[in-house]
């Protein structure tokens, strides 16, 4: 079911059966909860890696109003962004240790030479998944390699354990492991976290309080003229690749640059952190970008398609188009008019 301007509104398959553009405190007293009528005013708690103790740091609550989250039970949004850190750096740890022994592992092709997977990826699924099962067994979980598990708790989790295999098994740097919750009903995102194991790198974000990196606070999008934005690119599916070099064509002239890292995750995480300055990638799975969008979102950044922005949410047709929001509009009627020729 796709909901207005092509959003997701409930996550019932793959973006890759949709055809073409879609022209910190620590839980107790204190703990930020989502309830019905409204969320809590209760920064989320960084507790740092898995948690340690003594790693937790105290954000001053927030003036500003939170978003409303309609589910009649409680979520605990620090203990999902805690689960989601720890699930991530289970997912990185599988994967690095995999790094350091790669010529042992068996890669095959999925849907074609481009789309690879490998024992790398199913074991740190499977980390990831230990996790999830450990803390939130009630959940489910929506995964690249394992598939769909149904939950009663009225949370998914969209998991990645590494976007942009081609690049991790090349011993390239652009790759992520991506973890996200988001509501069943409504697939509004929670909680998020994309880790970059090769360059050192973990992003946060937690719905309504912000993202982080490091235990600091991400800075607020700014958006640079259009000639000085650089912009991550990705090509698509089948489809969609033909058009590809037309996109690219429409670019070129008008910003500073393109690049194509092939990792959306990661692309996407890059956006959040000041890293580039917008993202156009068509022709995900919602595995790919679920933790992404909730970073750029949290960091005030405008996500939708080349139908229109979506809030809160993806878009159903997993081309995704992401910038700060004063140059968001601009840079969908650039790159709308190269599918439209």
């Amino acid at each position: 079911m796709v909901g207005r301007r092509g959003c997701a509104r409930a996550l019932q398959r793959p973006a890759t059966e949709q055809r073409g553009p879609a022209g910190r405190s620590d839980r107790g007293a204190g703990a930020r909860r989502v309830r019905a009528g409204g969320a809590s005013r209760r920064r989320p708690g960084h507790l740092g890696r898995r948690g340690a103790a003594g790693s937790a740091r105290t954000v001053r609550p927030s003036a500003d109003p939170r978003p409303h989250i309609d589910q009649g039970e409680d979520v605990d949004l620090d203990e999902l962004l805690t689960v989601a850190r720890r699930a991530a750096d289970a997912g990185a740890q599988a994967a690095m240790d995999w790094r350091r022994r790669v010529d042992e592992l068996t890669v095959e092709e999925k849907a074609g030479p481009d789309d690879l997977v490998s024992q790398a990826d199913r074991e740190a699924e499977r980390a990831i998944r230990a996790v999830l099962a450990a803390h939130r067994p009630d959940d489910g979980i929506l995964g690249e390699e394992d598939g769909s598990v149904e939950g009663s708790s009225g949370i998914r989790w969209i998991v990645d354990p590494i976007d942009g295999t081609t690049n991790y098994l090349y011993g390239r740097p652009d790759w992520a492991v991506s973890v996200a919750a988001a509501r069943v009903d409504g697939d509004e995102l929670l909680a998020g976290v994309v880790a970059e194991p090769m360059v050192g790198r973990t992003a946060e974000a937690v719905r309504g309080g912000g993202a982080w990196a490091a235990g600091v606070r991400l800075p607020r999008l700014r958006g640079v003229d259009l000639e000085r934005t650089l912009i991550e690119v990705n090509l698509g599916r089948g489809d969609q690749k033909s058009r590809a070099g037309r996109m690219v064509d429409a670019l070129v002239p008008r910003v500073r640059d393109v690049r194509r890292g092939g990792s959306a995750a990661a692309a996407l995480a890059q956006l959040a952190t000041g890293r580039v300055d917008a993202v156009w990638l068509p022709g995900l799975s919602p595995w790919d970008y679920a933790a992404g969008v909730l970073l750029v979102q949290e960091v005030g950044g405008r996500v939708g398609d080349l139908a229109g922005p979506c809030e809160g949410s993806w878009p159903a047709s997993g081309d995704v188009l992401a910038a700060p929001a004063e140059r968001w509009e601009t840079l969908r009627e650039l790159i709308a008019g190269a599918y439209r020729q």
